[in-house]
């Protein structure tokens, strides 16, 4: 049965149960309970490659259990906060587990470097100073 979310898309219990039933995206989503991680980030974490990253990703997305935001060059993935409550609390128990049963997972990704992503620290510098400049100045379009 679909359930209406908040932000009008629906969620499907079937293809939530479905998405989590595999072990690689359970451990995706015991990282994202933590916060936000772009691709390169939840690459080292598990120790995967990035495109059997991004294919898990891509499921947990479509099955609407996630959300993206941009950040410079990064995409930033998160547990959706408008999920249904039972849901909610189901991924919670289940970041709980996948926490306990995969501890490295979340060590990994602490003792990471700054930044993961083959992105020079001068670079993200500048750009992260460009994001937030252009953030702040007032939009002239009418």
């Amino acid at each position: 049965m679909a359930m209406q979310m908040s932000s009008t898309r629906t969620i499907d219990r079937i293809s939530v149960a479905k998405a989590l039933g595999d072990e690689t995206r359970a451990r995706i989503v015991g990282v994202l309970g933590a916060r936000a991680l772009c691709v390169c980030e939840l690459k080292v974490a598990l120790s995967l490659s990035q495109a059997t990253v991004s294919d898990h990703l891509r499921v947990l997305f479509e099955a609407g259990l996630l959300t993206t935001s941009k950040r410079s060059y990064w995409t930033l993935y998160a547990i959706r906060e408008d999920l249904p409550l039972e849901i909610l609390k189901f991924v919670s128990l289940l970041t709980d587990q996948v926490h306990a049963q995969f501890p490295d997972d979340r060590s990994r990704l602490a003792d990471a470097p700054t930044l993961v992503c083959g992105v020079s620290s001068k670079k993200a510098s500048v750009a992260l100073q460009w994001a937030g400049q252009r953030s702040r100045k007032p939009s002239t379009d009418k």
